[in-house]
This record gives structure tokens, sequence and C-alpha cells, in this order.
């Protein structure tokens, strides 16, 4: 007899206010989700993701996050309150823009 229970396993997703920050030195740099509600530092995994939001370094963002259990990647060695996998995201202000 085989039981199936992939349909039981529970996702850790939660959508929060956040801003994205760029942290280290180059050419060691890490992207930080920075939660406003909370100030807790999240690290952002796969690197393909981290890619995109570096872009958006100092904008306020609502974004839903997918909590990762172990820790992964470079960031995850500095900020430890977790690694998050952002699905999606949208810009609620622009934050410091030069010209």
């Amino acid at each position: 007899m085989v039981l199936v229970l992939a349909g039981c396993m529970t996702v850790n997703t939660q959508t929060i206010r956040c801003r994205v920050e760029v942290y280290g030195n180059e050419p060691h740099t890490y992207v930080g989700i920075l939660s406003e509600a909370d100030g807790k530092l999240y690290a952002v995994y796969p690197p393909e993701q981290e890619a995109k939001l570096r872009v958006l370094q100092g904008r306020r963002l609502e974004m839903t996050l997918r909590f990762l259990e172990k820790p992964q990647g470079y960031g995850s060695l500095f900020l430890k309150d977790g690694t998050v996998n952002p699905v999606s995201w949208k810009i609620v202000e622009l934050g410091c823009v030069y010209p």
C-alpha cells in the first residue's frame, strides 16, 4: 500500500511590505529583504530571483514570499532571519531614485 501525502504539504507563504537592500562589498554582495512590520532581514534564494530584485534596491514593495525550510545561498550566511523565495511583487513607492 502506498500513501501519497503530497496534497497535504503546506507551503509557508506570506505577503509583506518591505524594502530591497543590497549588502556586502563587491564582488561579494547579496540581496536582502527588510520587512517593514518587524524589521527582520531575509536572504533571497534562488540566484535568479536575487538578480531580478537587485535593480529594485531601495524601493518599497509589497511582496509575496515563500519561506524556505533550510538556509540557502550566500546571503543566508549573514541574514539569519530566514531564507525566502520571492513569488511575486509590486512597487508601492519608488524610494530614493536619483536623476
